[in-house]
C-alpha cells in the first residue's frame, strides 16, 4: 500500500519507509521529511536525494522515481546524470551574452578586411546590447530581452537598430551552434521580430560613397601631387590602381614586381579573400620607385612610427582637409574609375569589374578565370593612368574592344 499524507504526518520522527519502486521516505521533523531513490548500478549501491517533503509532494516524488528508473533502463546512472546536468546548468548560468559575442567577433574578425567594420561590430553591441542582455545568463534570454534592446533606438536610430538586430541574431546563432543556447533564435526577424517593429522592410535608399566626377580626376591628381606626404603618395597609388584603402596601406615591398610591373596583393588583405594581381601603369611604377627609395621600411607606405603602417584614416583625412573642394571619399575614387571605364572606353565590363576585384557571378567568373586577365587589364590601367595624369585627353583615348 502506498504512502499517504495522513500516514506521513503520524509517522515517528526518524522513521524510514519504502513507497515502492525504490522510493524511500524518512521523517526528519514534525511536518517534514526527505525523499530518496535507492538503486544498484554496475554492482554498487547508490542513494539519490529527491527533495524535501512537503515541498516535494508524494506524487512529485513518485514521478522523480519513475524518471530515475527510466534512466536505469537506458543504462544511465541517474545520480551521475543529475550531477552532470547540474554542472551544465551552473556553466550556462556563468555564460553571458557578451562572452559569446566577444568570442564571435574574435573568430570572425580575420574575415573582415575593413577595420572600421570590425570596430563598429564590437561598438554597437557594447553600447546597446550588453547593458541589457548581460543582466541575466545567456541561456535565460528571451525575445522580450531583445525587444528591450532594440525598442529605445528603433525610431531614432533605425539603421543602427537594423544592424544591431542582425548582429544579435548572429551571436545567438553562434551560441546555438555551440549548444550554449536552446530554443528558437530570439533575434530572428522574419515572422518573428518583424511583427513587432515597423518599417524594417520598407525600401531604403542606398547611400553610396561620395565619388569624384571622372572629369575632375586629372585636376584632383595634379593637386594631390603637390602635397609631399606619405598619405598623398598612398592616395596617388590608390587612385592609379583603383585599390581599396586596406589593400593600399598594407602594401609590402615583396608584393611589388617592378620588372614585370605587377602588384601581388595577398588574399588576407582582399575583401573577397582571394589573391589579386594588379598590373601597374608606368605612372604607378614611377611612384613606387620614388617612395621606396625614400625609406627602408618593409611596408611601402609607412606611418610616422617605425614599423607601423600608414593609418587607415590618413588618406581620407588628407582628402577632407587639403582637397575638400572635390567632395569625394577614398573609396569613392573606385567609383570614379568605374564610371570613366564604362563611359570613356569599350573595355569588356567583366574586365573592368575584375580590375576592381569585384566578386562576379559564377557563370561570368568561371569564364574569366579560364584565361589570364593581367594583360587586358594592363591596357585598361595604363589608359586610366594616362587620363588621370593628363598624358592624353579623354576624348582621344584609344578605343580597345576585348572579346
Amino acid at each position: 500500500m502506498g504512502l499517504t499524507n495522513a500516514f506521513l504526518k503520524n509517522l515517528p520522527l526518524g522513521k524510514s519507509l519504502c513507497d515502492g519502486s525504490n522510493l524511500y521516505f524518512k521523517k526528519t521533523g514534525p511536518e517534514t521529511g526527505k525523499w530518496s531513490f535507492r538503486f544498484q548500478f554496475q554492482g554498487k549501491s547508490h542513494e539519490m536525494g529527491l527533495g524535501v517533503y512537503p515541498y516535494v509532494s508524494i506524487s512529485d516524488a513518485r514521478q522523480k522515481a519513475r524518471d530515475a528508473h527510466h534512466k536505469l533502463y537506458q543504462g544511465i546512472n541517474p545520480l551521475l546524470a543529475r550531477r552532470a546536468a547540474e554542472s551544465e546548468r551552473k556553466r550556462r548560468a556563468d555564460v553571458k551574452f557578451s562572452h559569446i559575442a566577444e568570442k564571435y567577433i574574435q573568430n570572425h574578425q580575420s574575415d573582415w578586411t575593413n577595420a572600421k567594420h570590425a570596430h563598429d561590430w564590437a561598438s554597437t553591441l557594447r553600447r546597446f546590447a550588453y547593458p541589457t542582455l548581460d543582466l541575466k545568463p545567456l541561456a535565460d534570454l528571451t525575445t522580450e530581452d531583445v525587444i528591450q534592446v532594440l525598442e529605445p533606438i528603433w525610431n531614432v536610430k533605425r539603421e543602427t537598430a537594423r544592424k544591431l538586430q542582425s548582429r544579435i541574431k548572429r551571436v545567438f546563432g553562434f551560441a546555438k551552434a555551440r549548444e550554449l543556447y536552446r530554443g528558437p533564435n530570439p533575434a530572428l526577424w522574419d515572422d518573428h521580430l518583424s511583427h513587432y517593429f515597423p518599417g524594417h522592410n520598407a525600401r531604403r535608399v542606398i547611400k553610396h560613397h561620395r565619388s569624384l566626377d571622372y572629369r575632375q580626376a586629372p585636376a584632383f591628381y595634379r593637386e594631390l601631387r603637390k602635397i609631399e606626404t606619405m598619405a598623398s603618395s598612398a592616395l596617388q597609388f590608390a587612385l592609379l590602381t583603383a585599390a581599396r584603402t586596406t589593400e593600399t596601406i598594407g602594401t609590402q615591398r615583396q608584393e611589388i614586381d617592378l620588372i614585370k610591373g605587377l602588384w601581388h596583393v595577398p588574399a588576407e588583405r582582399m575583401k573577397a579573400r582571394r589573391p589579386h594581381t594588379v598590373p601597374l601603369s608606368i605612372q604607378a611604377c614611377n611612384l613606387l620607385k620614388r617612395v621606396m627609395r625614400s625609406h627602408n621600411a618593409d611596408c611601402v607606405f609607412p606611418g610616422q612610427k617605425p614599423g607601423r603602417y600608414l593609418s587607415n584614416m590618413a588618406m581620407l583625412t588628407l582628402t577632407k582637409k587639403r582637397l575638400g573642394s572635390y567632395d569625394t571619399t577614398v573609396h569613392g575614387l573606385r567609383s570614379t574609375f568605374r564610371t570613366w571605364a564604362g563611359e570613356e572606353t569599350n573595355y569588356n565590363p567583366g574586365v573592368i569589374e575584375f580590375a576592381l576585384a569585384h566578386q562576379l557571378n559564377r557563370k561570368v567568373e568561371g569564364a574569366y578565370l579560364r584565361v589570364s586577365l593581367v594583360e587586358p587589364r594592363r591596357g585598361l590601367m595604363q589608359d586610366w593612368a594616362d587620363f588621370v595624369d593628363g598624358s592624353r585627353p579623354s576624348e582621344n583615348l584609344e578605343r580597345v574592344v576585348l572579346n
